[in-house]
């Protein structure tokens, strides 16, 4: 009961910190210091913060908090020969069922991640509490066979901790110079003006201020003009999680996504001796990028790939050369091979990166079709104006 208490005090902490702007602090006779008790004026605080964007922000942090069944691994590195039943999700006679419901048949997609099935585009709809483009993305992958992962694995504001999840929030709010919950191009530049003149007591260059516009874009994936939260630790979350060892990122990966590394080290490593050479790496490499080109031009590589076309085979050369580079640094001992551990633990943050199904991270706009499928399975109805169903949602 104590533990429970402790955890509603922290997320009520949570939410407070997120609308403090809305609401002012709430004195009581009890109150000396003018702080708002967690325990109390909960009624209040739930009726004033009415900010969408913050309510969003509560639920998905207390969303990614939410004990679920662990598929973490330990901080050690599991052994290559180890394997894996994938056996979550699925009933007594073997068939996927849904999560949500419990249910099989139907359209069941299945998480990447975790492993868990669930129906789309009904019961992805119902979990993500009416989110267009979370479900249309569920249903586009699923018709066309793509990977996905579930709203639960893609949040990865349940790998921080409180820590980190504040000093994400502080640094959101150093950024908001208005306060309205969006980052303007504006505000940026006035945020990193005032940093450089307290460092340096000049004006911003214009060669710095070039860079800062470029690193709004960066952080303006879907190039709306305003970066909002979600955009924002899309951006920063993963920045944040590097700064974690290696050790503890590879404690955050699910057997499943160690079976898919294992894959890829199997792909690389042409003698199976468990351990990628310079010479495999750059094979490997050479063979994806011929590939690439096949599939890009629909035709053979034997044909028009880059051996026939020598401006090609010189941007592919430099392309592999890159990812060679990039690749061998897991061989910190420079022994002149990656072993399996090595490529892990190298690997294990761009791993979790992944997990972000692309169509939600740009923001991808459901179709006509889509909807017309979502609003026959779910409660939803498509407006007859011809504004944007899915700005609709989100204002």
């Amino acid at each position: 009961m104590e533990n429970c208490l402790i955890n509603f005090n922290l997320y009520f902490c949570l939410w407070c910190r997120i609308i403090k702007k809305v609401i002012p602090p709430l004195k009581t006779s009890n109150d000396q210091d003018g702080k708002t008790p967690c325990t109390r004026n909960i009624k209040q605080t739930a009726v004033v913060a009415k900010k969408e964007s913050d309510k969003k922000l509560v639920d998905a942090w207390l969303r990614a908090k939410t004990p679920r069944p662990s598929t973490a691994q330990s901080d050690t590195v599991p052994d290559f020969d180890d394997t894996i039943e994938e056996t979550q999700g699925e009933g007594e006679e073997g068939t996927a069922t849904c999560y949500i419901c419990g249910e099989g048949f139907l359209r069941l997609i299945r998480c990447r991640v975790c492993g868990r099935s669930i129906h789309t585009p009904k019961c992805v709809y119902t979990e993500t509490n009416g989110d267009l483009i979370v479900t249309a993305t569920s249903f586009r992958c699923f018709t066309t066979d793509f990977v996905w992962s579930c709203p639960d694995c893609e949040n990865l504001l349940g790998l921080l901790t409180d820590e980190e999840m504040i000093e994400l929030m502080e640094g959101f709010d150093a950024l908001d110079v208005d306060c309205d919950s969006r980052i303007s191009l504006d505000d940026f530049l006035k945020y990193k003006h005032k940093v450089h003149k307290a460092k340096t007591h000049k004006p911003m260059e214009l060669s710095e201020v070039e860079a800062a516009i470029e690193e709004f874009q960066r952080l303006d994936k879907p190039q709306s003009g305003m970066v909002d939260w979600w955009s924002f630790v899309d951006s920063r979350i993963v920045e944040k999680l590097s700064d974690r060892s290696k050790s503890e990122l590879v404690a955050c990966l699910t057997p499943l996504e160690v079976a898919e590394a294992k894959m890829f080290f199997r792909s690389f490593d042409a003698d199976n001796d468990g351990k990628i050479t310079l010479r495999e790496a750059e094979k490997a490499y050479e063979r994806w990028f011929a590939s690439l080109w096949s599939k890009v031009l629909n035709c053979s590589d034997s044909v028009t790939g880059p051996k026939r076309n020598p401006e090609l085979s010189k941007r592919v050369g430099e392309h592999v050369r890159v990812n060679v580079k990039i690749f061998m640094e897991a061989d910190v001992k420079r022994h002149g091979q990656v072993s399996w551990s090595q490529f892990l633990r190298d690997q294990s943050i761009y791993i979790l990166a992944a997990r972000r199904n692309a169509a939600n991270l740009y923001k991808i706009k459901p179709t006509e079709e889509e909807l017309e499928v979502i609003a026959s399975e779910t409660h939803y109805s498509a407006p007859s104006t011809s504004s944007s169903p899915v700005e609709e949602d989100q204002e």
